[in-house]
């Protein structure tokens, strides 16, 4: 008897310290992360325990634009990993190059929207002419606004833009500071619930596609690229989640966004979430760059080489079919 108490007694033992053992191993992240549908994967694997299943203890810090979560990490430090779109990596790719994309983590063709109050004589895209427009410089509705402009013939010079965090471009709206604005879901879906009749949607399907990425800086690449792995193995299984059970996804992120479930089945199907490193993220890139090199926004005369902000090797470990970038 005495012989199977010791036994049982040292078995207990054994998985009481690999309990401890593990939790002293769990590896920190911090993530900044936008504030919005696109990181939908993010708030699935944070939900469902796919962080923890990895061995990782992700901490978010929410940010209300891609292009401040990115600053954030670049400027400010205490972050390891942040969300972006393609814009804020292409202004920056002209001052520095210590950071790099690890995947992209969905796209979208109809996200970036303009939205403008038609009881300010605002009903067609050429009616925006000499208007203020809201957006947030330097983020991917600053460029949207530029095309849109280009292929609705309306003056681009002529427009007044007014510079706003995106968690402003609504209110700005609402009380006539600006006559329209250009930014994303859900800021578009929830002026327009405010506005109601006085607002009017342009459309932008297919004008576009906004891709959404993993960024870390590459000292901590350097130093944690199992981290890094693990990381994209929990986005993985939330993107596998959003698949096979796209309703309940959609459920979980309405309630994490505190978003209603009716307005969020309305945009829902914009996103394709999935993990990828594909050959148009090199179009993109470059066409964004051309474009602050044509309108002045940078003084450098020369597209970066973006194949030096993408790193291959995490995402080809762990879903190696969705690295098609030839390089």
């Amino acid at each position: 008897m005495r012989t199977l108490k010791y036994i049982i007694s040292c078995f207990m033992t054994i998985i009481f310290t690999t309990n401890v053992y593990a939790q002293e191993v769990e590896k920190e992240v911090v993530l900044a992360c936008e504030s919005s549908f696109l990181a939908s994967s993010v708030w699935i694997a944070e939900n469902k325990g796919y962080f923890k299943e990895e061995g990782l203890n992700v901490k978010i810090k929410e940010f209300g634009s891609g292009r401040t979560a990115l600053a954030t990490m670049l400027n400010e430090g205490g972050i390891d990993i942040c969300t972006v779109a393609q814009t804020p990596i292409m202004f920056n790719s002209f001052k520095r190059n210590d950071y790099v994309i690890v995947a992209a983590m969905v796209y979208a063709d109809n996200d970036v929207k303009i939205l403008a109050r038609k009881d300010k004589g605002i009903n067609k895209p050429l009616d925006l002419n000499g208007r203020k427009v809201g957006l947030t410089k330097g983020s991917t509705g600053h460029y949207f606004s530029s095309l849109f402009s280009v292929l609705n013939d309306v003056d681009y010079s002529e427009l007044e833009i007014v510079d706003i965090d995106a968690t402003g471009l609504t209110q700005a709206l609402v009380d006539g500071h600006v006559d329209a604005i250009c930014t994303w879901e859900p800021y578009i879906i929830n002026t327009k619930i405010i506005l109601g009749e006085k607002a009017i949607e342009f459309s932008t399907k297919n004008l576009f596609r906004e891709d959404f990425y993993f960024v870390t800086n590459k000292i901590y690449l350097k130093e944690n690229q199992d981290a890094i792995r693990k990381f994209l193995k929990a986005i993985d299984k939330g993107d596998k989640f959003i698949q096979n059970n796209n309703e309940l996804a959609r459920d979980i992120v309405s309630n994490r966004l505190e978003i209603d479930k009716e307005l969020t089945s309305l945009i829902w199907d914009t996103f394709n979430f999935q993990l990828i490193l594909d050959q148009s993220i090199f179009t993109s890139l470059e066409d964004q760059a051309r474009w602050a090199i044509r309108e002045g926004f940078t003084d450098k005369k020369e597209i970066p080489n973006y194949l030096d902000f993408i790193y291959l090797d995490a995402l080809k470990e762990v879903k190696p079919e969705s690295v098609t970038i030839i390089h």
